[in-house]
């Protein structure tokens, strides 16, 4: 078996990195460690670099197409191999990205001013695209269970919130993010009979499916679909393989008039209907040759978790909790105990700690007492991030 050091440092340095670039804007200070938006300080895997460079080799990037079996035969595999799931190639469709697919199905399925019901705390992008395709967010709070230290829908909230007359679609994220929550077969079950009873259009994006530890513990809501299913999943490599910067996604479903209007879209709108060929390239190397290679990532992703908890109970409980997730790279910590004022605390994360984490607020998180860690970097960053943490509660005390 091949070991893969995902302990390598790498520098981002001259790379326009969101990541590193892109902090001081959303945080006011130069100099941070960032910890905060959901990519990589991992380099992508050697065989999808090889494949990447080897199109590159060719000379020539025009206009490509996705439908061949280059593109489905990948994704067919990886499904099969990974989730025990046989997909029809009839139900499989490119498009430029996740959000763009989560926007295109706001614009088709549903009219300015209609309610769309997300999960909170949720990923933040989706309140956006709400709000810039002039729909309205409705909040469907999620519970945490003390007992099992885990977070589960409010079915008799939810099933309430569907029956009304101006909620035409739910935006569900499977496995979630900020929380980390894996819904299980029953959950996605119960949750797409609530919206077919209630006509509401269900969209599941499962951009973080290949973080679910263990890996067979991942449904998708691509394996409860039936013929014309009013249901569309959309996925793509960016978190698993870091490919964030390269646009591709995919999308599963068995609407046809959904397929229809999306690809007429696509084409006749936005011209947005061929492929980048570099992205193609990418995906028939780390569909077909790197599922060990993210077995061991998410390995090395668990043991950053169970370093920082193993660091809370030593050196912060009495500020913060945290609960290791079962999916995603994202760790949500909690900072209620400390008592502290929320405005307080992710203030002095940045002037004395010198760090920027995502804070609550950008998930709707209201009480804004939680931060997003992402963990998904060498070792010696997190022990850094932790020390940072510890730097700024040890000085508000």
């Amino acid at each position: 078996m091949t070991q893969f050091d995902f302990n390598k440092p790498t520098s981002r340095e001259g790379t326009y990195s969101v990541q590193y670039d892109g902090t001081e804007a959303l945080f006011g200070k130069k100099g941070l460690q960032p910890f905060w938006i959901a990519d990589m300080d991992i380099q992508t895997p050697q065989a999808v670099r090889d494949a990447i460079k080897a199109r590159i080799d060719n000379g020539i990037f025009g206009y490509t197409m996705w439908q061949n079996e280059r593109f489905y035969g990948p994704i067919k595999h990886w499904w099969s191999t990974r989730f025990n799931i046989e997909l029809d190639e009839a139900d499989i469709h490119y498009a430029a990205s996740v959000l763009y697919t989560v926007g295109e199905v706001i614009r088709q399925v549903t009219n300015e001013g209609d309610g769309i019901i997300l999960t909170t705390p949720s990923y933040n992008s989706f309140p956006n695209l709400i709000k810039g395709n002039d729909r309205q967010i409705v909040e469907s709070p999620l519970l945490f269970d003390e007992n099992k230290r885990e977070y589960r829908l409010d079915v008799e909230g939810f099933t309430e919130l569907c029956q009304r007359d101006d909620v035409t679609l739910y935006i569900h994220c499977n496995p979630h993010n900020p929380t980390g929550k894996v819904w299980d077969k029953a959950e996605l079950e119960e949750i797409k009979a609530i919206c077919q009873e209630n006509d509401v259009y269900l969209i599941s994006d499962e951009i973080h499916m290949d973080f679910v530890r263990p890996k067979t513990d991942f449904v998708s809501m691509a394996s409860l679909l039936k013929e014309n299913d009013p249901v569309l999943v959309t996925t793509c490599l960016g978190k698993s393989f870091n490919l964030a910067s390269l646009p591709h996604s995919y999308f599963i479903t068995k609407d046809r008039k959904i397929i229809k209007n999306i690809n007429d879209a696509m084409g006749g709108r936005y011209n947005v209907n061929t492929a980048s060929s570099l992205a193609l390239a990418a995906i028939e190397a780390a569909y077909l040759e790197c599922g060990e290679w993210l077995d061991q990532l998410n390995e090395h992703i668990d043991s950053n978790f169970q370093l920082i908890s193993d660091y809370i109970d030593e050196h912060l409980s009495d500020s913060l909790s945290f609960d290791i997730p079962k999916a995603t790279y994202l760790g949500w910590v909690s900072f209620e105990k400390s008592g502290l004022d929320a405005d307080t605390v992710h203030k002095a994360l940045v002037d004395i700690g010198g760090i920027a984490l995502s804070p609550g607020k950008l998930y709707l998180d209201h009480e804004n007492k939680h931060f997003r860690f992402n963990v998904a970097s060498p070792q010696a960053r997190i022990e850094d991030g932790l020390e940072r943490i510890k730097k700024t509660f040890d000085a508000l005390k």
